[in-house]
Parts: structure tokens; sequence; C-alpha cells
């Protein structure tokens, strides 16, 4: 589709765990269709890693106690459902925690294997309360997608207590769709998506993965509907290597030249300001400088503003 090649997409901001992503120009509609298609890949489909069971020294079960322990077991493991953790792999990992005396457990004591890192190190797992309390714990870290709910009848060893898990890594997604402009063409989407993670992948990389996803599974749509893979791999092959040049080629800059004043989305004050000042079309305004502009007859900082704008988003750029 012709107006899907030029599709860019702009990082607005970008703070630990937040990323607020804009993708346009897209033609009318497509804001919502692709917004909504993204987010649910987001919140449904990405990797993530958790604690899918543990066992702890001298107990049997949740409802179990344990001398010099502030927490109940229970609430122990609702603190460990918490604990996020990073890792380029799908293995499985057994994990331990060791703590003795009097001591504020969190997740910096769990001592991980491999490439797993904990993420949020901070978090409270348990409270020691006296010189003579111990805590033995052995956590099994496991990959997944979407939410793990505990097997009944998993328990075939005594002291073994499965967690349920939800291993998505995001935990929030906003969504917007603007007007966006694209020369004189001002009938097209812009859609804003905002991205917050647990920690364990970067927004940037989760949007890109839910991308794939959908990539992915629009291929496996084209297949079952009888398209020859060969033929799908080679349309995926282009979408991955688009031909795209970072600067504006000279026939666009052209045509862009050629723009008159008059037709150009600014207030009607600034192009007043322009056209009484000899400035007829785009071209007219390369060779200029924001002092010759701000000299025009009603021309004041807000219409500069709005014009040189204006010139950067046709790549345009004047002399102060």
């Amino acid at each position: 589709m012709e107006a899907f090649k030029d599709i860019k997409v702009t990082i607005k901001e970008e703070k630990d765990n937040y990323g607020l992503f804009e993708i346009s120009p897209l033609p009318r509609g497509y804001g919502n269709t692709l917004g909504n298609a993204l987010r649910r890949i987001l919140y449904s489909s990405l990797k993530g890693t958790g604690v899918t069971s543990i066992m702890i020294k001298g107990v049997d079960h949740e409802y179990s106690t344990l001398d010099g322990l502030q927490e109940t077991i229970i609430e122990v493991l609702m603190n460990l459902k918490e604990v996020k953790f990073a890792t380029k792999t799908d293995e499985l990992f057994i994990c331990r925690i060791s703590a003795k005396g009097k001591k504020n457990v969190t997740a910096k004591d769990i001592q991980t294997t491999g490439d797993l890192e904990v993420v949020n190190k901070d978090l409270h797992i348990a409270t020691l309360t006296d010189a003579s309390s111990s805590l033995e714990m052995e956590l099994t870290v496991e990959s997944g997608v979407g939410y793990k709910m505990i097997d009944p009848s998993g328990r075939k060893e005594v002291g073994v207590i499965p967690l349920d898990c939800d291993f998505t890594p995001i935990e929030r997604v906003s969504l917007s769709v603007e007007q966006a402009r694209k020369g004189q063409e001002t009938d097209l989407d812009a859609v804003l998506i905002g991205v917050t993670t647990d920690g364990s992948i970067a927004p940037k990389d989760a949007l890109l993965e839910s991308a794939k996803i959908l990539q992915e599974f629009s291929g496996k749509v084209m297949i079952a509907m009888g398209m020859a893979k060969k033929e799908v791999e080679a349309i995926q092959e282009q979408v991955n290597t688009p031909e795209v040049e970072e600067v504006v080629n000279e026939g666009e800059t052209d045509e862009i030249a050629g723009w008159k004043v008059e037709d150009l989305p600014i207030s009607k004050r600034s192009k007043t300001g322009l056209l009484s000042g000899g400035f007829k079309t785009v071209g007219d305004l390369k060779n200029t400088t924001s002092t010759e502009l701000l000299n025009l007859p009603g021309f004041g900082n807000k219409s500069l503003n709005e014009i040189l704008e204006l010139l950067d988003e046709y790549g345009i750029n004047i002399n102060n």
C-alpha cells in the first residue's frame, strides 16, 4: 500500500521503564487499527519470567508457620510473586535464598544462576525477627506468556508450593490517535503509544517485539489462505529491508519549494505577513532569516515559531 511507505516511529519520551512513541503518517482510520492491535499484543503476547514454585526449609505447605518469621507464609508467597526477572533464554532456573539473623530479606538476596537477573532488587520479601532466625528457600523460576494458573493436581512432593504467575512484562499501555500531516495532506493519522514495563524489557524493545509478532501472525494468516510460504517470506523480507532515505530527495524538495504560501496550513496572520514581504512560495523562504521575518508587518514571535516549525517539518532550516 503506497500510503505505508514512509511511516516513521518517533520516540517522543523515554525515561526509566516508560516510553512514548509516535507512529505516523497513517491513512485515516489506521491509527486505531494499528494502535489497538499493538496494544493487545503488548498486553497478551510478550514473554516474561517469574517464580512458579518454592520450597522453604521447615515448611510443608502455605498454611504452615515458621519461627522467627514476622510474615505468614502466604504473605511471603505474595511478595515472591512480585519479583521481576530478566533473561534472554527460555531455561528453567533454580534460585536460592539463604538468610540468617535479624534481617530484612529483599529480592537482592535471591541467588541467581546463568544470565537470570533480578530487576526489582529492593522488593521486600520477608522479615526475620531475631538473631536465631533463618530462612532457607529454593525458587523455581520459569519464562512464559500470559497468566499461568496453579495446577491443583500438580502437588506431588511435600514441601513444594506452586504459585500462579503473571508473566507479562507490561504494566500499562496508553493509546491516542491524533491528526497528522504529510506535506499538504492533512487527513492522516498519528498514533501515540505509551508503554510502561516492569523493567525486564525496555519499552522500545517491547513495542518492536509486538510489531514482529503482528507481522508473523499476518504471515500465518496468508499461508493459511493458500499463499505460498516463499511468497510470504519474500513480502516479509521486503518489509524488513525497506528502501528508505533519511534525506528528502531532489524531486520532493522541488515540489515543496513550489508550494504557495497561501495554501500552507498556517494562520491567516502569518500568511498575510509573508505575502506582504514578497514571499509567495516555500522556496522563497529558503534564503531568508528569522530577523527578516520578524521585521515583516504584524509578524511577531508567535508567527515566527509557527513558520519555523512548519519549515523544520519540510526539512528546511533558515538562519537566525
